[in-house]
């Protein structure tokens, strides 16, 4: 049987690959909780998916652009941690995201798996801010890319994570 799970602000439905699957605790007394599974809040609690990439972003000379950046990593944060809430699912194996200061002004966020890569590009303009989704040879060597002001940055991660849930 698949589990689906369906994200309520963009209603977008992801399908749950059967080993991400997680036995869920049942709660006792809701008011003061139940079971709780700290190893996996403390993903987010001490904001590990992003704290590399955050502190480059700290360091980049142009607010604007480290302002935009900032938004990313905060969506992409937000995106996984609403995720896991709401499935139950553990992110844990998620790797961090990179990020580096380019010599033109420009921020490169990089979130690298095996068979995949996706990144954005925050530029000093930000009409040229991108994104990018590649894989290997493995997953058909998919290449997908677009402008970061074509498309909602919610909706963009939500698409972005989806992707991940079914090949990382």
């Amino acid at each position: 049987m698949s589990l689906y799970v369906q994200e309520t602000d963009s209603e977008m439905i992801f399908v749950v690959p059967e080993e991400l699957k997680l036995s869920v605790s049942k709660i006792a007394n809701e008011t003061f909780g139940g079971d709780l599974n700290i190893r996996f809040l403390s993903l987010f609690k001490e904001s590990s998916l992003i704290r590399s990439a955050w502190d480059v972003v700290q360091r980049t000379e142009n607010q604007q652009v480290a302002k935009e950046a900032k938004e990313v990593l905060r969506s992409i944060e937000d995106t996984v941690e609403n995720f896991f809430r709401q499935s139950n699912l553990d992110l844990s194996y998620l790797p961090g995201l990179q990020a580096f200061n380019v010599d033109d002004g420009s921020v490169l966020i990089d979130w690298k798996f095996n068979e995949f890569r996706i990144g954005f590009t925050i530029e000093p303009n930000p009409q040229e801010s991108g994104w990018y989704l590649v894989s290997t040879d493995n997953l058909g060597e998919i290449t997908a890319s677009g402008y970061l002001s074509n498309m909602g940055l919610k909706k963009l991660v939500l698409w972005l994570l989806n992707f991940i849930l079914a090949y990382a």
